[in-house]
Formats: structure tokens, C-alpha cells, sequence
């Protein structure tokens, strides 16, 4: 059995709305775990398969995100006020209404 050694301890929103840490550790094989900080779940995974997967998470969750803003950003967005250049009081030489 392999002995774990703590890399980082990291916080994170769980879906309650209360904060958790989540461990990452490491084993003397190289072999990483990332396990919550009341030891009941856990997960193993081999270094570059670990790798792999938390790239291709990390791409995942960002274009999610990405999606998600521009569709914010994109609608319910009232269109600027344009002004006619021409018809502003005090444009035309002698119009001071």
C-alpha cells in the first residue's frame, strides 16, 4: 500500500453553497489522488492519464463557461441611443431653440 503525501490543498463552492477543501496527493509510484477533506470520496488516477483528464476537464468547463457569458452578454442588451448629427440644436448656424 502507498503512502500519500499532501501537494495542495484547495477550496471550493460545493453545490449548497458552503465551501469544502479538496486534497491532491501523491504517492511514492507517482500516482496522484484527489480526495475531500472527509476522506470519503477519493479518486486515483496514474500521472499522465491524470493529466489528460483534468486538461481535457479544464477545456470542458471553460468553453461551458465561455458559452454561458456570451449568451449573457449577447441578449437583453438594449440597443444604444443614435443620435442624428444633423438635428442637434445648436449645429445649425442660427437654430439656438
Amino acid at each position: 500500500m502507498s503512502k500519500w503525501k499532501e501537494i495542495n490543498r484547495y477550496r471550493v463552492g460545493n453545490t449548497e453553497g458552503k465551501t469544502e477543501e479538496i486534497l491532491l496527493e501523491k504517492d511514492s509510484e507517482g500516482n496522484f489522488r484527489v480526495i475531500n477533506d472527509y476522506g470519503n470520496k477519493s479518486f486515483e488516477f496514474e500521472r499522465m492519464s491524470g493529466h489528460e483528464f483534468f486538461r481535457k476537464v479544464d477545456r470542458d468547463i471553460t468553453e461551458d463557461l465561455e458559452r454561458e457569458f456570451n449568451h449573457i452578454w449577447n441578449t437583453d442588451v438594449e440597443e444604444p441611443t443614435v443620435y442624428d448629427d444633423n438635428n442637434c440644436i445648436g449645429d445649425i448656424p442660427g437654430d439656438e431653440d
